[in-house]
């Protein structure tokens, strides 16, 4: 367990360092919330792509399947839940926060989403999940074909493209402030070099960790009996969600929601597209089928929920009723996954 953890907190680490270094030039190069989601979201999926390579190395593609799908599942709400709790901290302690036209706007005690999150983020997460579906679960084609694989990269790239090229919308509300990383650097050259530096802490870190949470995952499950599919999920998969939901703390109050909820959005894409090209070109099988359609039916519901209560112009605002909504969701899936497990 010991080893697991250090591998998941060395790819963690070396996710947070390239994603630092993209966090840094948002002011710089003018980019929206959700655009920035969506390029961070590469960074913080590198773990979950890893862990894939690494278990298909050794021959374990339900371990790495399971690690996808497990860091997809509590992320929403996690990311709901803290963003929440993290501005309610502050509720009785009013303060303000300069934007960057020199106005001043207080902090709120609920969340707020920018509408947009819907169509860049929302949408064609959903659109992935319902594909993903659609190519592993029939019993003709059942699993992950090498043909799955272009089609998932093909998903992915058109959803990437979507969100760097959609034009911006003066008239859309941006209520979050820009980043307070740091000044910006002098000059292109100067960013490519934090950016390289970054990369090359980054790579070995992300490497290694999932090379050692990978091989330490599968002995624990030898050892309790579980099977690689349920390590995936709960023991790989949700403690790389935890850093990640964890981030919404800090975002939240520095007024970046629509950041924190389009990286977590972000990631799931990558992790359920690009994440699993090695395992399709394998040709991998899903093992527990009840169990697999259990966790792409929770993202389901989770995605078409947030796509109903998020107002088109005003944002989706993260109220206790919807947070409870979304953590209510959660338990429930893990009742069914204990249902399941135990018959």
């Amino acid at each position: 367990m010991v080893l697991v953890l250090a591998g998941i907190g060395a790819m963690q680490w070396g996710a947070s360092r390239a994603s630092s270094a993209l966090d840094a030039y948002r002011d710089r190069v003018g980019l929206r919330g959700v655009v920035m989601g969506a390029l961070l979201g590469i960074a913080t999926a590198a773990p979950e792509i890893s862990v894939n390579l690494a278990s298909m190395a050794f021959g374990w593609p339900d371990l790495g399947l399971g690690a996808a799908l497990g860091s997809n599942v509590p992320a929403l709400p996690l990311v709901f839940l803290i963003a929440w709790l993290s501005l309610r901290a502050t509720a009785s302690q009013p303060e303000t926060t300069a934007m960057a036209s020199g106005s001043v706007a207080e902090k709120t005690a609920v969340p707020v989403v920018a509408p947009e999150a819907v169509e860049v983020q929302a949408l064609p997460y959903l659109l992935v999940v319902l594909l993903l579906a659609a190519l592993t679960l029939p019993p003709g084609w059942a699993g992950l074909q090498p043909i799955d694989a272009l089609l998932l990269v093909a998903a992915w790239g058109v959803y990437l493209a979507r969100a760097l090229l959609r034009p911006h919308r003066p008239a859309e509300p941006d209520p979050e402030p820009q980043s307070e990383t740091g000044p910006a650097p002098a000059s292109a050259s100067a960013a490519g070099t934090l950016i390289g530096r970054a990369a090359l802490l980054a790579v070995p870190a992300i490497a290694l960790g999932a090379l050692a949470s990978v091989i330490a995952a599968r002995r624990l499950g030898e050892a309790f009996g579980a099977s690689d599919l349920v390590v995936g999920l709960f023991v790989i998969g949700l403690l790389c969600a935890l850093p990640e939901g964890f981030a919404a703390w800090r975002l939240a109050r520095e007024g970046k929601t629509t950041t924190a909820v389009s990286t977590a959005m972000a990631d799931g894409i990558v992790s359920l597209t690009v994440a699993l090209v090695s395992p399709a070109l394998a040709g991998a099988a899903v093992g527990d089928a009840a169990l697999y359609l259990t966790n792409l039916a929770y993202l389901v519901f989770a995605l078409l929920t947030y796509i109903t209560f998020n107002h088109f112009r005003w944002g989706q605002e993260l109220d206790f009723a919807r947070v409870s909504l979304f953590v209510g969701g959660y338990i429930v899936y893990l009742g069914v996954v204990a249902y399941l497990l135990a018959r």
